[in-house]
């Protein structure tokens, strides 16, 4: 392999995508991806990256990660479509170059800005307002807030600072998310008597845990 060959960081990807190293880790190994070492730093090619952002896409739009096809995108990656052979330019065409040009020194230029950084607080502020408003949320609509898709999790779990339950309704399932022990305010671990706490957590009618 080329040594010249353009590299990306994990920890590149990481800003990028506004996750944690360990996120990015867990996406190549589903993924099949070996980093490259290059001395304390973990690179990936640019197949690889591309693959790697085409997974990230695919997550932020919601879908879980076992319908992501790693093959179709591997040779989605290798079709360069046929280029049509240019007309000779006439009187008219001629006078429209300029315009031309100045709409696609627009669009390199467009390709060249950096990418607006993901807000690092956007899964916490989620989480904490799925928590505080004692929301009932779908699959779907945690993966959305996590951003990363949660199909090893089981009947409850324990991350970012929140604990996730599992319950299954009418045969859908469905999550609440309550703030760890740790992570309340003095305020939510002795409630008010005006405002007691229901000992059985978020209301959920007839759901059971699954």
């Amino acid at each position: 392999m080329d040594d010249a060959e353009p590299l990306v960081s994990q920890a590149e990807l990481a800003r990028r995508w506004g996750v944690t190293p360990r996120t990015v880790s867990r996406r190549l190994v589903f993924l099949g991806i070996t980093p490259l070492r290059r001395g304390r730093c973990r690179c990936l090619t640019m197949e690889q990256a591309a693959l790697a952002e085409r997974f990230h896409r695919h997550l932020n739009q919601g879908k879980d990660s076992s319908s992501f096809s790693r093959r179709y995108d591997a040779l989605e990656a290798q079709v360069v479509p046929a280029q049509q052979p240019t007309p000779p330019m006439s009187g008219h065409d001629l006078e429209l170059a300029p315009q031309q040009l100045a709409a696609m020194a627009t669009a390199f230029l467009a390709h060249l800005a950096p990418a607006p950084q993901a807000d690092p607080l956007q899964r916490a502020r989620g989480l904490a307002e799925a928590a505080d408003a004692r929301l009932v949320l779908t699959t779907k609509e945690l993966t959305a807030v996590l951003g990363h898709g949660i199909t090893s999790w089981r009947d409850s779990r324990d991350d970012y600072g929140f604990h996730f339950t599992r319950h299954k309704q009418q045969g859908k399932v469905l999550w609440t998310v309550e703030r760890s022990l740790w992570s309340r305010s003095s305020r939510d671990r002795t409630p008010d008597n005006d405002d007691p706490v229901p000992a059985s957590g978020p209301f959920l009618g007839r759901m059971g845990r699954y």
